[in-house]
């Protein structure tokens, strides 16, 4: 098994120019992920915050996207040690951490992320991550130190002014631009009037390219600037999908019953 590689990947790629593409799982069945895999995603964003993953799930999702050579994130349900050392610990490479709102937030995720003596994640050799041997820790210890990708999502007024901050912090090398939350913060309905956290978005962008970080953001609305984009929850996409099959075959039965 690979040592972990995510930040050193993400930053080839980009310095390639090249823009990681991703995409949001909530299924529970990893043949989603094998099938994000295989149509040529960089990396899937595993999600245990809104969605229905749980430890065993992830690890099964995990293990897909290892076979399909890709990346594999899990956006976790709270900034709480315990989750971040048990989503690294069934292997996945990083965690998106919602509700990041201050530096000492965000010192506190990349902390837990970290084994010691530069964090405070617990130590097992006894799962995915660690091969299930002693053989070869020290130098999984240091890989993971390295790779294990911490990604706050800022979305809140309170993150936005924080944003140089958070992006300040050792360990912090890409923030994610939340707009649903931060709409919701702003009392913006967000389907209607986007537009107006277009000054959030340049703020977020802006302290990122003067601190030399990355963000990434929601893919098909206006963050194409982003240096890695991100694809609606795949479940979204089979609604919307099959909800256009069944329109389509209800106008053209219209139609066809039109002309008798």
């Amino acid at each position: 098994m690979p040592l972990m590689q995510a930040r050193n990947r993400l930053n080839a790629m980009i310095g390639r120019g090249e823009q990681p593409f991703g995409i949001f799982i909530s299924s529970l069945d990893a043949a989603s992920t094998d099938i994000m895999a295989d149509a040529g995603f960089d990396f899937v964003m595993l999600d245990g915050e809104h969605g229905r993953l749980d430890r065993i799930a992830v690890e099964q999702h995990v293990r897909a996207a290892r076979a399909g050579g890709i990346l594999s994130f899990v956006r976790i349900l709270d900034n709480v040690p315990t989750l971040i050392q048990s989503m690294l610990d069934v292997g996945a490479d990083g965690v998106m951490v919602p509700h990041i709102d201050t530096a000492d937030q965000a010192r506190a995720a990349v902390e837990a992320s970290r084994y010691a003596p530069r964090g405070r994640r617990g130590m097992c050799p006894a799962c995915l991550a660690g091969r299930y041997t002693l053989e070869g820790w020290t130098e999984h210890v240091h890989a993971s130190d390295e790779n294990a990708m911490v990604i706050p999502i800022l979305e809140s007024r309170r993150a936005i002014e924080n944003v140089a901050d958070i992006l300040a912090v050792d360990g912090i090398d890409l923030v994610m631009f939340g707009p649903g939350d931060l709409s919701a913060d702003m009392a913006i309905d967000f389907s209607r009037d986007g537009h107006r956290m277009e000054a959030a978005w340049r703020c977020t962008l802006d302290a990122a390219r003067t601190a030399g970080k990355l963000v990434m953001a929601p893919a098909g609305f206006t963050y194409d600037e982003a240096d890695i984009l991100l694809v609606e929850m795949e479940l979204m996409l089979l609604r919307k999908t099959v909800g256009g099959m069944v329109a389509d075959h209800r106008a053209t039965q219209a139609a066809r019953g039109a002309l008798k």
